[in-house]
C-alpha cells in the first residue's frame, strides 16, 4: 500500500467511525442478512421435517443428508472467492446479472416449499439446498467487500448485527412458524426475504458511493510472502498450518453438528440450544474483542486459542450428559463455541485483507472456503458413526478425548504464536502492532 492509498483509507475510517456506518453500507449488510437467512431456512427447515426413510431397505436419517448438501453447496458457492479480483468486480456491479439471480433465488425457494410437501422427495429438498447455499455464499462473498470502508469498531459492530439478525429470523421468526403456523406463511415470509435482499442490493448499486467505492480499491492479490534464509527450512508452506487449524476446528464442528441427529429432540428444544448458545457468544464475543483486537491478527490468534478451544472441548466431553438426560449443555456449548468461531472468522478475513492490502470478499471468501471443507468432512464422519457406532456414554468419553487430542494438537504444536505475526507468511515481517 503506497502513502496515498494508505492516508485515503485513514481518512474513510476516521470519517466513518463518526456515524454508525459508512453512509450506504447498511443496506449491503441488510441484503447480505436476507440472503444468508434463506440459505440457513432452507436448511433449518429440512432439517426440522426431516427423519428416517427406507433406502435400499435401510432406514437413513436423511436429516444427516441435509446437513451435507448445505455444506456442499457453500463450498461450491465460496469456491467463486479464487476468482480473480477483476471478474469478482465485473459480477459485482452487473445489474443484468442480478436481476436473473434474484430470479433464480426465488425459485429455488418456490421449489424447497414443493418439495417441503412431499417427504418422498427428500432428494429434491437436498438438491434445492446445494443450489441455494451455492447461490448465497456466492452473494455474501460478493457483499463482504463493502467492509473495506469499515474501521475496526465497525467492523465489530456489524459483526454482532449480521450474527444477532439471522439468528432471530431463523432460529426466531422461522422456527416460530415452523410449529405455530401453517406452511404457506413461512413460505411467503422466505420469498419477502429474497424480494428485500433484491431491493436493498440493486438499490445499493444505484445508490451506495461506499460500496462501488470498494469494488474500485486496487486489491493486491493474495500470495504468500517470499521466505527468508532461515524459513527455507520448511518444505510445507506455513500458510498451510493456518489451513490446517481451521479446517480441523471446522471439522470438529461439522462433526458435533450432526451427531445430536441421534436425540428425539422437538423443535423448540433444538431452537433454544441454538438461541442460548448464539446469546452466549455475542456475549462473549463484545466482551473479548476490541478495536484494538481487530488491527492485528495476533490478538484475533490470542482470542482463539484462549475461549474457542476449552468451550469446544468441554462441548464434547459434555457429551455423556447430553446422551442421558434432556438437559441439553453440550449443544448450548456447541452452539456457543460455533458462533464464537465463526464471528472471530469474520473478524480475522477483516483484518487480513488490511494487512496484506487484499480484497476482503477474497479473504473471508477463502476462509469459509476451507471452514466449509472441514466442516463437510466432519458431516461426513459424524454421519457414519451416527449410523454405525451405539451413540452410548462410552462411546461419547471417546469422542471427547479425539476431540481434545486433535485440538489441542493442532493449536499448541504449530508454533502459530510466531507465525500468526506475519500473518502466517502473507507479510514478510512481523506485524509490529502484534502483541
Amino acid at each position: 500500500m503506497n502513502v496515498k492509498q494508505a492516508k485515503s483509507q485513514h481518512e474513510k475510517s476516521v470519517e466513518g467511525a463518526q456515524s454508525l456506518f459508512p453512509h450506504g453500507s447498511l443496506i449491503v449488510l441488510l441484503a447480505l442478512v436476507c440472503i444468508a437467512s434463506s440459505s440457513l431456512v432452507l436448511h433449518e427447515s429440512a432439517s426440522w421435517r426431516l427423519g428416517y426413510v427406507n433406502i435400499d431397505e435401510y432406514l437413513h436419517n436423511v436429516r444427516a443428508y441435509s446437513c451435507n448438501a448445505h455444506s456442499i453447496g457453500l463450498i461450491f458457492g465460496f469456491t467463486t472467492s479464487l476468482f480473480s479480483w477483476r471478474r469478482l468486480k465485473q459480477f459485482a456491479g452487473n445489474r443484468l446479472w442480478w436481476v436473473g439471480y434474484f430470479v433464480i433465488q426465488f425459485a429455488v425457494v418456490i421449489a424447497f416449499y414443493v418439495a417441503l410437501q412431499h417427504p418422498e422427495l427428500w432428494w429434491a429438498m437436498m438438491a434445492v439446498q446445494i443450489i441455494g447455499a451455492s447461490l448465497s455464499a456466492f452473494f455474501v462473498t460478493i457483499c463482504v467487500q463493502v467492509v473495506r470502508c469499515f474501521s475496526p469498531k465497525q467492523m465489530i459492530m456489524a459483526t454482532m448485527l449480521v450474527f444477532a439478525v439471522m439468528i432471530a429470523l431463523v432460529q426466531g421468526v422461522f422456527s416460530t412458524l415452523e410449529v405455530s403456523a401453517p406452511l404457506w406463511v413461512s413460505e411467503v415470509l422466505h420469498l419477502a426475504l429474497v424480494v428485500g435482499a433484491a431491493a436493498f442490493y440493486l438499490g445499493a448499486l444505484r445508490k451506495s458511493t461506499v460500496f462501488r467505492e470498494a469494488y474500485i480499491a486496487d486489491e493486491q492479490p493474495i500470495r504468500a510472502q517470499p521466505l527468508h534464509e532461515r524459513d527455507i527450512r520448511h518444505i510445507v508452506p506455513v500458510y498451510v498450518r493456518l489451513f490446517a487449524i481451521v479446517g480441523a476446528y471446522a471439522t470438529v464442528f461439522g462433526f458435533m453438528h450432526v451427531i445430536p441427529l441421534a436425540l428425539p429432540l422437538g423443535v423448540y428444544a433444538r431452537v433454544v440450544t441454538f438461541v442460548i448458545g448464539a446469546m452466549a457468544a455475542l456475549a462473549l464475543y463484545a466482551l473479548t474483542v476490541r478495536p484494538s483486537d481487530v488491527q492485528n491478527v495476533a490478538s484475533i490468534w490470542n482470542r482463539f486459542y484462549r475461549f474457542v478451544l476449552p468451550v469446544v472441548t468441554i462441548a464434547a466431553l459434555l457429551g455423556p450428559l447430553t446422551a442421558t438426560t434432556e438437559f441439553l449443555p453440550a449443544l448450548i456449548m456447541q452452539a456457543w463455541a460455533l458462533y464464537y468461531f465463526e464471528m472471530l472468522l469474520v473478524t480475522a478475513s477483516y483484518t487480513i485483507a488490511r494487512t496484506i492490502n487484499s480484497s476482503p470478499a477474497q479473504v473471508f471468501g477463502r476462509t469459509f472456503l476451507i471452514r466449509g471443507i472441514g466442516f463437510f468432512c466432519g458431516n461426513m464422519i459424524g454421519m457414519v458413526v451416527h449410523e454405525s457406532v451405539v451413540l452410548d456414554a462410552a462411546t461419547f468419553s471417546v469422542i471427547g478425548a479425539i476431540v481434545f487430542g486433535l485440538l489441542t494438537l493442532v493449536t499448541f504444536n504449530m508454533n502459530s504464536e510466531k507465525y500468526a505475526k506475519t500473518v502466517w507468511g502473507f507479510i514478510p515481517y512481523e506485524d509490529p502492532r502484534a502483541k
